[in-house]
């Protein structure tokens, strides 16, 4: 399958393009100017910026399926109340441009990183959660990433916004649950999240937001 990943340079990201690759998929890459990109064998490079208007139309002519990771960053990422460095409706700007990009080049499937805790989710937070997503820079991208998975859920395509707890930079293991609640000692891997991901793409979808952890 011909594979197009946006956010290829970030944690879950750089695992989307190795599994990707592989699990046998011809692989587009997407990175920003001046983003390192490991060369492999049958990855191709496309640099730009994903929030400018057009520029995934042409990326996606030869796409069979979408691959996103694209994310708000913070100055500090362990800091929820650092300051956000990205544009405050990344998620929701560049899902726009997808599906405009994917319905131009009759591309059909996406599968995109959401959170654990966003739109309906938030109820299975815990106080102190729920404080900090109400009173920090979480909030900020949570609710970005409630109106991306919204637009998504109006495009008629067929998509997935999966929903992972607490990131780590654990190793691959392929023991991913699909949970129906989360607590806060839940976490997974971003490689298993990746994985996840990748395996999606020859399946069909059982959830449209599945909320992911790890072993």
């Amino acid at each position: 399958m011909r594979v197009t990943v946006l956010g290829s340079t970030g944690g879950v990201g750089r695992h989307l393009v190795r599994l990707a690759l592989e699990a046998g998929h011809e692989v587009t890459a997407v990175a920003r100017p001046g983003r390192a990109v490991a060369a492999r064998e049958g990855l191709r490079v496309v640099r730009g910026e994903v929030m400018c208007e057009g520029f995934l139309d042409e990326v996606l002519g030869d796409s069979e399926a979408v691959l996103s990771s694209l994310g708000m960053r913070r100055t500090q990422p362990l800091n929820p109340w650092s300051a956000i460095t990205s544009p405050k409706d990344l998620t929701s700007v560049t899902a726009g441009y997808i599906v405009s990009a994917m319905k131009a080049n009759g591309v059909r499937r996406v599968v995109t990183v959401s959170s654990a805790g966003v739109a309906e989710s938030g109820d299975q937070m815990n106080r102190v959660m729920k404080f900090m997503v109400a009173n920090s820079n979480v909030g900020v991208a949570y609710l970005d990433l409630a109106r991306m998975e919204s637009i998504f859920a109006e495009s008629g395509l067929d998509w997935c916004c999966v929903r992972p707890v607490r990131l780590t930079n654990g190793a691959l293991t392929r023991e991913v649950r699909v949970v129906p609640c989360f607590g806060a000692m839940d976490k997974i891997a971003r490689a298993d999240v990746a994985g996840w991901m990748v395996d999606a793409l020859a399946r069909p979808f059982e959830h449209r937001t599945p909320q992911l952890a790890g072993p």
